[in-house]
């Protein structure tokens, strides 16, 4: 769907496919090379822990902290993760509201920091934290939905 200097081979590529959004929030589908099967999320706060979880699970990037919770849990024991997907499959799929790849290189100070591409227009943004990342999702899909409603209202 979209290239860029992004390195596509890296673990830990992901294509957040948006298929709707209501109420300010997207939903829709990730797609990385660890499942064939898209993981669905209803909102962007399900979004950040499916793409966290990937992760924890591949260790990378590795964190720089720890967790800390209320009540300490006791880690399952994760199988390794095992690639079943090319990257150029990742890439090409496309969310019907905005597609965005994303390369979380680090995570540091308990937050993401990495790279963005909006597929459709092929821009590439880079984010300090994951809340970074959100508002320029935010604000893709926002640019998306006013060029629409000024199609909608020349027809």
């Amino acid at each position: 769907m979209c290239k860029s200097k992004m390195s596509y081979t890296a673990p830990n590529i992901l294509n957040l496919c948006i298929d709707d959004t209501r109420n300010g929030e997207g939903s829709g589908r990730i797609y990385h090379c660890y499942t064939k099967e898209p993981i669905l999320f209803e909102n962007e706060y399900q979004m950040i822990r499916h793409m966290e979880r990937l992760f924890e699970n591949i260790s990378y990037p590795q964190a720089s902290t720890k967790d800390r919770l209320f009540i300490e849990r006791k880690d399952a024991a994760l199988e390794e993760a095992v690639r079943v997907m090319d990257p150029n499959e990742i890439t090409n799929k496309g969310g019907e509201k905005g597609t965005f790849i994303v390369h979380v290189q680090y995570r540091q100070n308990a937050t993401w920091q990495g790279e963005v591409v909006w597929a459709e227009k092929k821009i590439t943004k880079s984010f300090r934290s994951a809340l970074e990342l959100l508002k320029l999702i935010d604000s893709a899909l926002e640019q998306t939905d006013t060029e629409e409603a000024e199609k909608r209202r020349k027809l």
